[in-house]
């Protein structure tokens, strides 16, 4: 998650790929690994349509990888700054809890959970 498949892609060309072979070791290679290069991979008819679009020659410059400008899931694209899905619909999101009023607060359950537990190890904060 987040920049660790970015960062090993770097540190396989530090390691001496190009920048190419990076990629190919972190989708298709990977893919095959775990037995599911049917299904994902590589881009063909018939197989997930999971994909990144990045901003940037990630062949000419491999670091160029975290520039990611749009993501599709499924076959649905979403610009990566918002998670707005475009071309394939125009729903906008709504917002993320911690956008909403309030929204970096734990929700009532979850606090009442920690609450409990807290008491009961006899945490204090």
């Amino acid at each position: 998650e987040g920049l660790a498949p970015h960062w090993e892609m770097w540190m396989m060309c530090q390691g001496g790929f190009t920048p190419w072979e990076a990629l190919r070791g972190a989708t298709f290679d990977a893919a095959i690994h775990l037995g599911m290069e049917q299904d994902i991979g590589s881009i063909a008819p018939g197989k997930l349509a999971d994909l990144v679009i990045f901003e940037g020659d990630v062949l000419g410059d491999i670091r160029q990888s975290e520039r990611v400008s749009h993501t599709m899931l499924n076959g649905r694209l979403y610009e990566a700054a918002t998670m707005n899905e475009v071309v394939t619909g125009d729903r906008q999101r709504q917002p993320f809890f911690f956008q909403q009023p309030g929204g970096q607060l734990l929700p009532s359950r979850t606090l009442k959970a920690l609450e409990a537990k807290q008491a009961r190890h006899h945490w204090r904060h």
